[in-house]
């Protein structure tokens, strides 16, 4: 990938090297999260940062989530970045990505496209635009796998769900990463609540663990 030009690209530099301490002797951390369209970006923000499940579908286009985390004895304030993934934003998207600690980068278990697009659109921008940066690659919605009026008609298709073992991109993306993490994303219900805490906590505290340092 040819390295990214201008202002944009020297901010995303200086978010890969780490975050400016915040007041109080807190950390702050920029996370920023993409995707296409509906797969489920909003709502792991808002289960995570929120503790609620949005009951209908509004498409974002860019709103901001803010939360605290205590790992060992260090206070990090998390600043979380929801994107649009629609194509009408692929112009204004990038603003988002200046100091940037680490990107989620989500797709839809229940739609193959989404999990493509990974590949096709959403590493090649991340990679030009934060080259560096810590990612994390999130499954969502994995829930409607044992949906049987989903399965249906992903199977009317042809289709079959994404697994968390799919070969492909996600060897790729382990093999040209420094810092990757994966991990499906249920977050319906209390248990799926626990989870997505538990995880987005372990998984981007392990991916930007050069980013936040004593």
């Amino acid at each position: 990938m040819a390295a990214a030009n201008g202002a944009l690209a020297e901010g995303a530099a200086a978010g890969s090297r780490g975050s400016a301490a915040a007041p109080s002797g807190r950390r702050e951390l920029k996370v920023v999260i993409v995707g296409d369209g509906g797969c489920g970006k909003t709502s792991l923000l808002m289960v995570y940062a929120k503790g609620t499940f949005p009951e209908q579908y509004a498409p974002s286009v860019f709103e901001k989530y803010t939360t605290s985390v205590t790992v060992g004895k260090k206070e990090v304030t998390l600043t979380l970045y929801d994107t649009a993934g629609q194509e009408d934003y692929d112009r204004l998207r990038p603003l988002s990505y200046q100091n940037t600690n680490v990107v989620l980068i989500c797709y839809d278990v229940m739609n193959p496209t989404s999990y493509d697009n990974v590949a096709a659109k959403w590493y090649p921008e991340v990679n030009h635009f934060c080259r560096g940066v810590p990612l994390v690659l999130i499954g969502c919605k994995t829930d409607l796998r044992k949906d049987k009026e989903q399965l249906r008609k992903l199977r009317a298709s042809k289709q079959e769900p994404i697994t968390y073992n799919q070969p492909s991109f996600s060897s790729h993306l382990r093999a040209r990463t420094a810092a990757f993490k994966l991990f499906d994303a249920q977050v319906q219900g209390t248990r799926g609540k626990q989870f997505v805490s538990r995880s987005m906590q372990k998984f981007i505290w392990s991916a930007q663990q050069n980013v936040v340092k004593t």
